[in-house]
């Protein structure tokens, strides 16, 4: 089975879903020399009545191929720090991760999972190891260590864009999805990353962490 985890509106092994709306976004495909593999670039543009004011969400997906996993890079590039997040990382392209982040001129601010993964070792901990100040999540209800325990309802703000969190448990107990801000500033379509939760014409299997 095929398996993405983002939702473009529809979000890994992590999923990625994108909502409908489709107004004012650009994608472009591109493949990276060093690591030899597809990116895909995704940028939006929103307006208000009172004043055109373009936002720009960085975006890129990076495959793991022995665990079939996605990883999510996502930046505010128009804030002067250029704050970044990566999405479910995994232990062996961090390297590869780490290098595209610096290339793109970007601080990596978390390193944030939607469920403890049972096919793969996180990268978070060793993200930590290479780049100072870098904060874990993960949600409360995984009963696993980070440096941020989230929850339901609980916002992750990077530069002016934040994700929401939102509970999704069935493949873990503490599976949880990140869904990108709803507002006039936030960059649309939204997107939810939905880790194993959901994947390309199924789910993740239950029974990895029975209570």
């Amino acid at each position: 089975m095929l398996r993405l985890r983002c939702l473009l509106t529809t979000t890994t092994t992590s999923s990625f879903h994108q909502f409908p709306t489709l107004s004012s976004s650009s994608y472009s495909a591109r493949s990276s020399s060093s690591s030899k593999v597809k990116t895909m670039s995704y940028s939006t543009e929103s307006s208000s009545n009172n004043n055109k004011k373009k936002n720009k969400l960085l975006f890129r997906q990076l495959f793991e191929k022995e665990s079939s996993t996605y990883t999510y890079l996502l930046a505010d590039h128009f804030h002067p720090d250029k704050p970044a997040l990566l999405v479910d990382p995994v232990d062996r392209t961090v390297d590869r991760d780490l290098s595209l982040i610096k290339d793109l001129g970007l601080k990596l601010v978390y390193a944030i999972n939607t469920h403890v993964h049972a096919d793969h070792v996180t990268g978070s901990g060793l993200i930590k190891t290479k780049v100072p100040g870098v904060k874990s999540i993960i949600s409360k209800a995984s009963k696993a260590s980070a440096d941020i325990l989230v929850e339901a309802g609980d916002k992750i703000q990077f530069g002016d864009l934040y994700l929401e969190v939102r509970a999704t448990p069935g493949h873990t107990v503490g599976c949880v999805t990140y869904v990108t801000g709803d507002g006039p500033d936030q960059p649309q379509p939204r997107m939810a990353f939905t880790g194993d939760a959901l994947l390309i014409r199924g789910c993740g299997r239950t029974d990895f962490q029975v209570q």
